[in-house]
C-alpha cells in the first residue's frame, strides 16, 4: 500500500468513525429505552442498565455498520472530487481500477469487522441478554419484599408492604388485582410471607380480607380469611426451558440444525438455512457498497455543479441491493433448496461497481471531457 493509498483509506475512515458512532448510538438508544422499565422495576442500579444495554449494541452494529462504511465512502469520495483531489490523482495515471483499491481495502475492513459481528459477536451477545434478563426477572421476587412502595407486576397487579423482615415475614400487605377491570379483587392481610420452590412463586397471606366489588351489580363482597394463598407464578416464574431463536445461533449450530433443531413447532429448516446464508451475505454487502460509491461518483467525468445526482443514484442502488438481501432472505425460508439467491444482490452490486469502472476508464481514454 503506497502513500497514496493510505491517504486515500484515511479520509475514508474518518467519515466511518463518526457516521458509525452517530447510526450506532440513535439504534443503541432506541433499543435501550424499552429496557428501562425492567431495570426499574426490578430494583438494578444504573451500571445493570449499561451492562444489559450493551449486550445489544453487536445486533445494532449489525444494522449501522454497513450504511456507515457506505455513507462514509459516499461523503469522502465526494468530498475528493467536488475539491479535485481525484481529478489531479487521475491526472497523475491513477486509474479508476487503482483508485478503487484503497477503497477495497476499506471495504475489506467493514467486511472483517460485519464478519466478527454477524457470526460471532451477535450470537454470543444475544444468549447473554436473554441469560441476564432471565436473572433480572427472577430476582423481582426481591422487589416484593421492599416496604413503602406501591409495586407494580403488571398493568393489573399492585403490591404495597407496610413492613418486612429479613427473613421475607411482611406485615400489612396490600394487592389489588384489575385482571377483570369490571370486577377487581383486593386483598389485605395483616401478616403475609413469600414462598418460592423450583415450578411455584406465592404469597401466603394470613389474617386478612377478600373485598370483591362488581361493576354490574355495583355491590361489594367482603371474605374474611385465616390465611389464603395467592400464586404470582404467571408473573415471575422464570421458565429456563428457552428455545434459542435462529438469530441467536452461531453459523456451524445454523447450517449444520440438529434433529432437535429440527422437531421444533416453531422453526424449521428454511429459518435456520436462511439465517445462516443471511450472517454471511450480510458481510460481503458490506464489502460491495463502498465500491458502488466510488463507481457511481467516478462514472461521467468530473462536474463543476457536483455530483448529488450520481450521491442520488449511490443510495437508491446501495438501498436496493440490502432490500433484496432481505427479500432473497425471506425466500429461502420458504425454500432452503434456493440459498445460492441470497449473494445474488451482492454479486449484482460487485457487477454494477465493475462496469462502471471500466465504463469511466475507457471515457478517460478516449477523451478526457469535464461537463459543466
Amino acid at each position: 500500500m503506497n502513500r497514496l493509498d493510505r491517504y486515500f483509506l484515511a479520509q475514508l475512515m474518518a467519515p466511518f468513525g463518526f457516521f458509525s458512532l452517530v447510526i450506532v448510538g440513535i439504534l443503541w438508544l432506541a433499543q435501550a429505552l424499552p429496557l428501562v422499565d425492567k431495570v426499574i422495576e426490578s430494583g438494578q442500579s444504573g451500571l445493570v442498565f449499561l451492562e444489559i444495554t450493551s449486550l445489544l449494541i453487536p445486533r445494532v452494529l449489525m444494522v449501522a455498520v454497513p450504511f456507515a462504511g457506505f455513507g462514509a465512502a459516499l461523503f469522502a469520495l465526494n468530498r475528493l472530487y467536488t475539491e479535485a483531489e481525484l481529478v489531479v490523482m487521475m491526472t497523475a495515471g491513477q486509474s479508476p481500477f487503482a483508485l478503487a483499491r484503497p477503497v477495497l481495502i476499506f471495504g475489506t475492513f467493514v467486511m472483517m469487522l460485519m464478519a466478527v459481528t454477524t457470526l460471532y459477536l451477535v450470537p454470543a451477545s444475544q444468549t447473554q441478554l436473554h441469560s441476564r434478563l432471565q436473572a433480572i426477572q427472577a430476582e423481582l421476587a426481591g422487589t416484593l419484599l421492599k416496604e413503602g412502595e406501591f409495586i407494580h407486576l403488571n398493568d393489573d397487579i399492585t403490591i404495597f408492604i407496610r413492613d418486612t423482615s429479613r427473613i421475607g415475614e411482611m406485615a400489612g400487605l396490600f394487592l389489588h388485582d384489575q385482571s377483570d377491570p369490571d370486577n377487581p379483587i383486593t386483598y389485605s392481610a395483616s401478616k403475609a410471607q413469600f414462598l418460592q420452590d423450583d415450578e411455584q412463586m406465592r404469597i401466603v397471606m394470613v389474617d386478612g380480607l377478600i373485598q370483591h366489588f362488581n361493576a354490574k351489580d355495583q355491590t361489594l363482597n367482603v371474605i374474611s380469611f385465616d390465611r389464603f394463598s395467592y400464586d404470582l407464578s404467571s408473573f415471575l416464574f422464570v421458565d429456563t426451558h428457552y428455545n434459542r431463536t435462529p438469530f441467536e445461533m452461531y453459523f456451524h449450530e445454523l447450517i449444520n440444525p440438529t434433529p432437535e433443531m429440527l422437531a421444533s413447532d416453531t422453526w424449521w429448516l428454511g429459518d435456520y438455512t436462511s439465517e445462516a446464508h443471511h450472517k454471511l451475505t450480510i458481510p460481503i454487502s458490506a464489502l460491495a457498497l463502498p465500491l458502488i460509491a466510488l463507481a457511481t461518483i467516478l462514472v461521467g467525468g468530473f462536474r463543476r455543479g457536483g455530483f448529488m445526482r450520481r450521491v442520488f443514484v449511490a443510495i437508491v442502488i446501495g438501498v436496493s441491493l440490502q432490500s433484496a438481501v432481505i427479500v432473497t432472505k425471506s425466500i429461502v425460508q420458504q425454500s432452503p433448496d434456493l440459498f445460492w439467491i441470497m449473494y445474488v444482490p451482492s454479486l449484482a452490486g460487485f457487477g454494477i461497481a465493475w462496469y462502471f469502472l471500466y465504463s469511466t476508464g475507457r471515457i478517460r481514454h478516449k477523451a478526457p471531457k469535464v461537463a459543466v
